[in-house]
Formats: C-alpha cells, sequence, structure tokens
C-alpha cells in the first residue's frame, strides 16, 4: 500500500480486512478489521501504541454516497496488531447490502486523533452480503393440482409446481479461519475439515532460534515415536522424553508460550512443508524481517536414523533439492507450530 503519511510520522502500516460471518443462525451485524502498524524500520509499533481508525462504506462506487462512517480508538497488541469490529458503534443493519456495489475507506492516524490519512478503498466482496441473505424471503409456494373425481374413478392430475423462490446472496465460507488470518498466537498456514469439524495448522509469527542443533543427543535411535510425518506433536515429545536430551529445537517450541498458548511444538516434515507452502503469503502478512526467511534451512521434527533428522531449505521447498536427511548436532532455523 502507497504510504501517504506527511512526513513528521515516521510509520507505515500493512491492512488487512477480514470478512469473517461465522455460521450462526442469525448473522452478526459485524466485519471483523485487522492491521499490522510498522514503524519506517519495518518493525511493529510498540505494545501500547494507541491507534484512530475511522471506516465509511460508500454506495455504489470509492467516491459514492457514504452509507455508514464510524470511528474506533485501538491499541496495538505487542506485534503491532490492533483488531477492531466494525459495526461495534454505530448500526450496520442500516446499510442496504442489496442495493449494489459497496466499497471500504479506512482512514489512519498513528497518534490516536482526529488527524487521518486516507489509507486506500476498496470494494467489499461477497462475504459481507450475508446480511442481506440473512434477511432475503422465500419465494411463494406453486398451487396444488385439483382432486380427482368420482366416487371410485382415478386420482387427478397433481397440478403443476410453482417457481421456486429467489436464493438469498452466497454467506459465508464453510471455514471460519482462512490461511493467512492472525490467529491463535500466530498466522494460519493450513484448514481442513475431518468429519465435517474445522482444523487448522498455525506458525508462530517468528523464528524461534536460527542456530539451533536437532537434539543435543545425536548418537542414539529414539524410534517410530519421533518418526511421524504427519504428527509432530508426537515427535515432539519423543525427543523431549529422550534420555541425555537437555538442548533441542523440539524443547524449544515446547517451552514457547507465544500468543499464552502452551501446546506449541517442532512440526513434523510434511507439517513444515504446509508452513513453506504458505510462507509468500507469511511474509505478506506479517512483514520480511520475522516472516520465513528463504535463506534458511528449518528444522522438522521427524527423524530418519541414528545421527540425522529431516530439514527443509526455504530457498528450494519439499522435494530433492531442499529437503535433506542432516545431521543432528547441526545448527539450522526453528518455527513452531500448533493445530486448532
Amino acid at each position: 500500500m502507497k504510504n501517504n503519511y506527511p512526513q513528521q510520522i515516521i510509520i507505515t502500516v500493512v491492512l488487512m480486512l477480514v470478512c469473517v460471518l461465522s455460521t450462526y443462525a442469525q448473522a452478526p451485524q459485524l466485519i471483523n478489521y485487522q492491521a499490522v502498524v510498522r514503524n519506517a524500520a519495518g518493525q511493529p509499533v510498540a505494545a501500547g501504541t494507541v491507534v484512530s481508525l475511522r471506516f465509511t462504506i460508500h454506495d455504489a462506487t470509492g467516491t459514492g454516497t457514504a452509507v455508514f462512517t464510524e470511528t474506533q480508538t485501538d491499541t496495538a497488541n505487542q506485534f503491532g496488531l490492533v483488531t477492531a469490529k466494525i459495526g461495534r458503534l454505530n448500526n450496520l443493519a442500516t446499510v442496504d447490502w442489496s442495493n449494489g456495489l459497496k466499497f471500504l475507506q479506512v482512514e489512519l492516524d498513528p497518534t490516536g486523533g482526529s488527524n487521518f490519512t486516507d489509507m486506500g478503498t476498496q470494494q467489499l466482496l461477497s462475504v459481507p452480503y450475508a446480511l442481506f441473505a440473512a434477511n432475503s424471503a422465500q419465494g411463494p409456494q406453486g398451487p396444488t393440482g385439483p382432486d380427482g373425481f368420482g366416487a371410485t374413478g382415478p386420482t387427478g392430475l397433481r397440478g403443476v409446481a410453482g417457481t421456486a423462490g429467489a436464493t438469498g446472496a452466497t454467506g459465508a465460507s464453510q471455514f471460519s479461519h482462512y490461511i493467512g488470518q492472525l490467529y491463535g498466537g500466530g498466522i494460519v498456514v493450513s484448514v481442513w475439515q475431518d468429519s465435517s469439524v474445522e482444523h487448522g495448522l498455525i506458525a508462530s509469527l517468528a523464528d524461534l532460534g536460527t542456530s539451533v542443533e536437532w537434539s543435543n543427543v545425536d548418537s542414539t535411535l529414539i524410534g517410530t515415536t519421533a518418526q511421524s510425518q504427519f504428527a509432530g506433536e508426537v515427535n515432539t515429545a519423543a525427543v523431549v522424553a529422550q534420555v541425555g536430551q537437555t538442548a533441542s529445537a523440539a524443547l524449544l517450541c515446547k517451552n514457547y508460550t507465544g500468543g499464552g498458548f502452551s501446546d506449541w511444538y517442532l512440526p513434523a516434515i510434511w507439517e513444515l512443508q504446509q508452513v513453506y507452502d504458505a510462507s509468500m503469503i507469511i511474509n505478506r502478512v506479517i512483514g520480511g524481517t520475522t516472516g520465513m526467511q528463504f535463506n534458511a534451512r528449518y528444522w522438522s521434527s521427524t527423524e530418519y536414523d541414528i545421527s540425522t533428522a529431516w530439514s527443509v531449505n526455504f530457498l528450494y521447498g519439499f522435494g530433492s533439492a531442499g529437503t535433506n536427511n542432516d545431521k543432528k548436532v547441526k545448527l539450522y532455523s526453528v518455527r513452531a507450530v500448533r493445530r486448532y
């Protein structure tokens, strides 16, 4: 996004609009909004920084009539993230979602005042229109055909079925979270459903280390409990429990409590692949400083044999060029993950 701040305000911002309407019986009259605020050096602003945000919804075009306006004051967390719910102060129900296109304009004052700078306008796409779909009516029922006549005669022909009612606008996705969302103490890198229950993999917002050995125990085989390609939490527990283990990439992840969560672990090789696949989105959202480093090799928690474990070079990714079974004492980067 182009930086339009005056010279004396040395702050930049990365904006992300999150329009997620969960599957409730009645759609909530709110739109989630998140923004990562960074200083001129590209670092997140300090925790506790107060900013003002003004939201305006325009009708038909980006400069059309304003049909909704709201100003909120929010405080950045330790990652420079501010979170707002559009409609928390004013009533979004006043917006006629059925009447043409809608555009959201965002303005920011990084000092928490009312000296706003325009951060741009973007079209609201299908998801907010679940607010309209929640109130759409069913079409009329078709007429019933006449009964047959005569005491013992055949039943009369069934009447023609009525025309189906109009379908409301498309509602929210079947997933309540998405890749690139800041959630659960980190950033979502994959989502899936298991027996209609949503699950996802979350990566930490920064590397836990850049020169970390897989384990200080490099000449003893752990075995099948540390060799899963999919269950990193099982591998992590096995590595940490190994006799003589005092320092390892797995222990570093197990002791991590980012976002207030204590269930972080070192990803298995296929979980690390999910992080790699989402790495461009990760860096787009949180920036390259704390995002995935493409000149680094990252440890997985999957043991290969008595003295080696699997790692991935993020310059090449998954495959023969980027995936190796390396000596456990080598010093590589570590990124923790957790599931929801």
